[in-house]
């Protein structure tokens, strides 16, 4: 009698816990936030599903590709569906950075990373007009700074560490507003841009008003729409499940 009245209480337990925390899956990487593997929503502007580099192009801005005259993409189609960043074309050193053809206003996005077994993998994530969330191996230091994993570079520091290690895949979901640029274009202070941030799941940037542009591309110009971003820094990072969701209803409201 007592064994099934254990098993009761176990399965009431389990039942209960579910309904608090909804199904779940426990791997070593993953924990109920995570958003690894999600798949785009039909409403979704696929960016890079493993297939090939259709919507992107070498990036050109300053010292990166300052004559734009890089028209071929050097990074890899790798294995797990993924990009890999690639430092040579044809034998010879050349930087590139990628960036979406197309111009996006206000949007959430969602993009899956890699960080490889050698180096501190250094790179980064560009939104908006070149505000970078930055991509770095952080993980054994206790207080992050500026240019540490998922800092908003040079601008803010997360408010947690939530990077993992190399050899993992992680996940950055992005909700980002672009300021509203007025008729004499520019933004007042009031009308600045907007980003919520959560890194493998955990929220590390909290409805941040990026009021200040201080970082190396201050200068890139102020719009209302702008391009996605993939830096080259020195480190093969792999990037897959790239893709994002307009908000067409906040974009016509500028």
């Amino acid at each position: 009698m007592h064994q099934h009245q254990d098993k009761f209480f176990i399965l009431v337990s389990l039942v209960n816990a579910l309904l608090f925390f909804g199904p779940f899956t426990v791997t070593a990487q993953e924990d109920s936030k995570s958003t690894l593997g999600l798949a785009p929503p039909s409403e979704a502007v696929v960016l890079f599903d493993g297939s090939d580099f259709d919507v992107w192009k070498p990036f050109s801005f300053q010292a990166i590709n300052p004559k734009n005259d890089q028209k071929e993409i050097q990074w890899k189609l790798v294995d797990d569906q993924a990009m890999e960043i690639a430092f040579e074309f044809e034998g010879k050193k050349r930087k590139q950075f990628l960036c979406t053809k197309e111009k996006f206003g206000d949007y959430r996005l969602h993009l899956e990373f890699m960080l490889p077994e050698e180096g501190d993998g250094n790179s980064g994530i560009f939104f908006g007009p070149l505000y970078e969330m930055q991509i770095l191996n952080s993980t054994k230091k206790e207080t992050l700074g500026l240019t540490d994993c998922g800092s908003i570079y040079q601008i803010r520091v997360p408010d947690v560490n939530a990077g993992l290690g190399p050899g993992v895949w992680q996940t950055v979901d992005l909700d980002y507003q672009a300021a509203r640029i007025n008729a004499a274009g520019y933004a007042t202070e009031r009308d600045s841009a907007r980003v919520t941030l959560r890194l493998n799941g955990q929220l590390i940037h909290n409805d941040f008003k990026l009021s200040l542009r201080r970082n190396k591309y201050a200068a890139y110009p102020e719009e209302r729409l702008s391009h996605i971003i993939l830096q080259e820094h020195g480190s093969k990072v792999k990037f897959r499940n790239i893709w994002l969701v307009e908000n067409k209803t906040s974009d016509e409201s500028k």
